[in-house]
């Protein structure tokens, strides 16, 4: 009964949330300039407009979509045919470490792909409802164990909506299966906590805080932190600075044009290389996502530990105010 009365409250609050921030649909020439900006990004084999995203859907490939949302928000309406998951399903088990936020071991990721039905050769579209943040973060952790065949929905159940798509609330039928991992893991896109240490003095890495401006400067303090502020020597540049948001936007990604300019103008240029932290890793997920794969940056780390692992470490230094 306690269950039953706490997912009422979380669908009572979430009802809320959806009808704040529904996206305006598009007009089909909004949605067709929309297409023209993929061929632009450095690899856009791994961001599908809603659009292509349907086509895949309803085709005969092994396809596989993910809705990295809370359950309340699934069960009120999802992409047809998704299934749910939620970040304890891929991060690091309690009593692994010290402190939260850290991605799973790759053999716990690995089971939950053949739990939900995907194997080494199915076609994994990823979404959810923050412009994708949960999305790169999954993302990141599959091109860790080395799958191939990947890609985000632009702007997720947002990009979805303003394409003018139906959601549904049948779940789809789930035949599990076996993803065979062979442990060799990719960690060219893993930050550690020395590779941070090491970046502070050197002139050739640069930290991107891809928090919001009050975590930045230490006005506000997420749950899970142990203290306010930020890793010294960092450039600030929101995660979403990177998305269309605000009332009625769709929180898709914007033009390479438009990214170009947002980073470059705070010197975050492709000859360096960039180590993005956020407060556990998933914002920043999204940006390392951004530079690598819709810019082509080529030296970008995602520090899995973050704000919250820098914060657990009393020993080191943190900044705090007004970034110059």
């Amino acid at each position: 009964m306690k269950k039953f009365l706490l997912l009422i409250l979380a669908l009572t609050l979430v009802i809320g949330l959806v009808g704040c921030n529904t996206p305006v649909q598009k007009t089909e020439d909004e949605l067709k300039k929309q297409e023209t900006k993929y061929d632009k990004y450095a690899n856009p084999e791994v961001i599908v407009s809603a659009k292509k995203a349907k086509e895949l859907i309803e085709s005969d490939e092994k396809v596989v979509v993910i809705d990295i949302r809370k359950s309340a928000e699934y069960l009120l309406g999802h992409i047809p045919k998704a299934v749910n998951i939620w970040r304890p399903d891929y991060s690091a088990d309690e009593g692994e470490y010290e402190f939260g936020g850290m991605r799973s071991k790759s053999e716990k990721l690995v089971k939950l792909l053949g739990d939900i039905g995907i194997d080494n050769d199915t076609m994994i579209l990823l979404y959810d409802a923050k412009g994708d943040y949960d999305g790169a973060r999954f993302l990141w952790q599959l091109e860790i164990i080395g799958h191939k065949k990947m890609a985000l929905i632009d702007g997720g159940i947002n990009g979805w909506k303003a394409s003018g798509f139906k959601t549904t609330t049948e779940k789809p039928e789930i035949t599990k299966t076996e993803y065979k991992f062979d442990g060799k893991e990719n960690l060219s896109k893993l930050a550690t906590l020395e590779d941070v240490k090491a970046a502070i003095n050197d002139p050739n890495v640069i930290i991107l805080d891809t928090r919001s401006i009050k975590e930045a400067t230490g006005e506000d303090l997420k749950s899970g932190a142990f203290r306010k502020g930020r890793i010294p020597s960092s450039v600030f540049i929101e995660y979403k600075n990177a998305i269309n948001v605000g009332e009625g936007e769709d929180t898709t990604f914007k033009t390479v044009e438009e990214l170009k300019e947002i980073y470059e103008s705070k010197g975050v240029t492709p000859d360096k290389t960039i180590i993005a932290y956020c407060q556990s890793g998933v914002r920043s997920a999204h940006t390392t996502f951004v530079l690598s794969h819709l810019l082509g940056y080529k030296n970008v780390k995602n520090y899995d530990g973050s704000w919250i692992e820098w914060s657990y470490n009393k020993d080191l230094p943190v900044e705090t105010g007004e970034i110059k």
